[in-house]
């Protein structure tokens, strides 16, 4: 898709969502609350979704449930959510990387955000971290050095083109790090542990447990300022390439078809985000939560979109 029909797609589809405003009170009731999610049972987005779901479908006075599609960096459960009928309120809880990029990095039609989807919550807000097995350098600048000296380094992230990769290749450009990227389809943190790779760029409460297990080391966030999870690991911006400094997270969208819903189920959003009990589930993992009011919540995923397009520009020459 051109940049100037994208522009157009999201101009058509901002007058189609005002005008689902105003009949947002005559929306049919769903029958069904469903988050569907890119990822096995016990992952981050997992266990973001149970916390969630409960409270939500509460608030919607029907069942709620989570399901889980993980594969293809996103693009199968992107499916699944495209497919299910609209009463069923199957909403995706994700990020660019599944509703932007996915189908683009796997060879299926191009999906857009912003057409396909109609963003209606922040869900939490990333930061992220630059880690490297045990036996590795424990320092990004010895990591670069050690690259430079012998070659051969490998870094890991779950799909090409994914945000991960991003980081990592805009990462070894400025710091001249001479490493090879190893897309996965699978976990990739056993063969991180086991030094089969060198390092990744990953959202921190991914790799946390596994940094105060000793099994990987921190080298560096990406990060404005330490954090108060890990507050003895330096920031990028410390390391002097505060250019490197990203912020992440998860979003939550419906499927175009459930727009008359989205102040709706934003609405259900922000009464979870609310609770005492999900947000003590929320700090005792170290994830921030992000309440954001639909408009708010929309114009961040387009931040993130010019963010993370901008990043495709710098490694690939191009966006979408």
């Amino acid at each position: 898709m051109n940049s100037s029909r994208r522009h157009l797609l999201r101009a058509s589809l901002g007058a189609a969502f005002l005008a689902a405003l105003g009949r947002a009170h005559a929306a049919a009731p769903l029958k069904s609350l469903q988050l569907v999610v890119p990822a096995p049972p016990g992952s981050q987005p997992d266990q973001l979704a149970r916390w969630l779901v409960g409270p939500m479908a509460q608030s919607a006075g029907a069942p709620g449930s989570v399901l889980n599609r993980p594969g293809a960096a996103g693009a199968i459960a992107v499916d699944a959510v495209l497919a299910a009928p609209p009463e069923t309120g199957a909403l995706l809880i994700g990020g660019l990387d599944h509703v932007a990029y996915s189908h683009v990095n796997n060879n299926r039609r191009p999906l857009d955000p912003f057409v396909d989807f109609v963003p209606v919550g922040a869900v939490n807000r990333d930061t992220w971290m630059v880690v490297a097995g045990a036996a590795q350098p424990a320092s990004l600048p010895a990591l670069a050095d050690l690259s430079r000296r012998q070659g051969g380094l490998h870094y890991a992230s779950n799909g090409e083109g994914s945000t991960a990769h991003l980081l990592s290749a805009r990462l070894c450009k400025a710091l001249r790090i001479d490493a090879q990227h190893v897309p996965y389809r699978e976990p990739w943190l056993p063969d991180l542990i086991a030094g089969r790779l060198h390092f990744a760029v990953a959202p921190t409460p991914a790799v946390l447990a596994h940094v105060r297990a000793g099994r990987l080391q921190a080298l560096a966030t990406l990060t404005e300022s330490r954090l108060a999870v890990a507050p003895s690991v330096p920031t990028i911006r410390e390391l002097g390439h505060p250019e490197q400094v990203f912020y992440g997270g998860l979003f939550l969208f419906a499927p175009a078809s459930l727009a008359d819903h989205a102040p709706q189920i934003n609405a259900w959003l922000l009464e979870a985000l609310g609770r005492g009990d999900v947000l003590q589930s929320y700090r005792d993992a170290g994830i921030e939560p992000t309440p954001l009011a639909l408009e708010a919540a929309q114009a961040a995923v387009r931040q993130r979109l010019h963010e993370v397009d901008g990043m495709r520009v710098a490694v690939f020459g191009r966006a979408r």
